[in-house]
């Protein structure tokens, strides 16, 4: 959706939402870089911060457009794009993976770890700074699918059939059962307010309490917050495929294609989320 027009220019609210966040994350650095706690027990990572936290940022703003993007032409909607190629290019339509934006960003942060001789803690602490943006991100993103009436939700009356009309009446009016009037006249699930309410204010603020008490007591584990977040990200974002409109035509045995990376993090960070409570405090 167009938020305003300079000179013929149009100005889209997805292309505020990506630059605020990019700025926040930026800034988020600038913040860290002044705190010498980080230097001690992340040692070469801060001295990256002091450096160039620009090259941090600008690194995973071009790997998550390309990568997002070619995440999903290739796995979501590769007949559509084969038939309009020049539709790759139109960013502003939607169309962004968060999959591949978190797949490859994590490989890039790999390249990282190689390129600047990181250390396992300057690994996951520059993972846990980018999370702390990554959330801010998720509610921009999902205001910006909002906007677009993208990502709608199912019929009220298919997800919830003997639901009464007080009930009904009651979500409609707190936006939990929305009509996107761009696509139909139907009262469907709001499932971007959900996502948004799930996916970065539940978990932000669990996490965000977690954090100040580690950080209270001077205490704080390796790679817990980023283990954290992708568990329960994870978690909200496979139940919440249920509700989907667009997902209703890509399962396969009760799973779509997203529900089975999602699966797939959620073990694996379940794992190293265990790993990281058996791991000693770093003071």
């Amino acid at each position: 959706m167009i938020a305003f027009s300079v000179f013929g220019f149009n100005v889209y609210w997805y292309g505020i939402f990506y630059l605020i966040s990019f700025v926040f994350g930026y800034l988020i650095f600038l913040l860290l870089k002044r705190h010498l706690f980080i230097e001690n027990y992340a040692k070469n990572f801060y001295l990256l911060l002091k450096k160039s936290p620009e090259d941090i940022i600008l690194y995973v703003v071009l790997w998550v457009f390309v990568w997002g993007r070619l995440w999903h032409i290739f796995i979501y909607d590769f007949a559509y794009y084969i038939q309009n190629p020049i539709r790759v290019f139109f960013f502003w339509e939607g169309g962004m993976s968060f999959i591949g934006g978190i797949v490859w960003v994590f490989l890039f942060l790999l390249f990282l770890f190689r390129r600047y001789n990181f250390s396992w803690k300057d690994f996951f602490v520059l993972t846990d700074s980018l999370i702390i943006s990554t959330w801010f991100w998720i509610m921009l993103w999902r205001i910006g699918n909002f906007l677009n009436q993208e990502l709608y939700g199912r019929l009220v009356i298919d997800v919830f059939p003997n639901l009464s009309s007080t009930i009904v009446d009651f979500f409609s009016k707190i936006g939990v059962f929305y009509i996107y009037d761009r696509v139909d006249w139907y009262l469907r699930v709001n499932t971007n307010l959900l996502s948004s309410f799930f996916e970065w204010f539940i978990i932000f603020s669990v996490s965000f309490c977690v954090l100040f008490y580690y950080l209270r007591n001077k205490k704080r584990r390796i790679w817990f917050l980023t283990s954290f977040f992708v568990v329960w990200y994870s978690f909200i974002r496979f139940l919440f495929e249920y509700l989907r409109m667009d997902s209703q035509s890509e399962f396969v045995w009760f799973f779509t294609k997203s529900q089975r990376f999602f699966l797939f993090f959620l073990v694996f960070w379940i794992l190293m989320l265990f790993v990281s409570l058996k791991k000693r405090y770093i003071k």
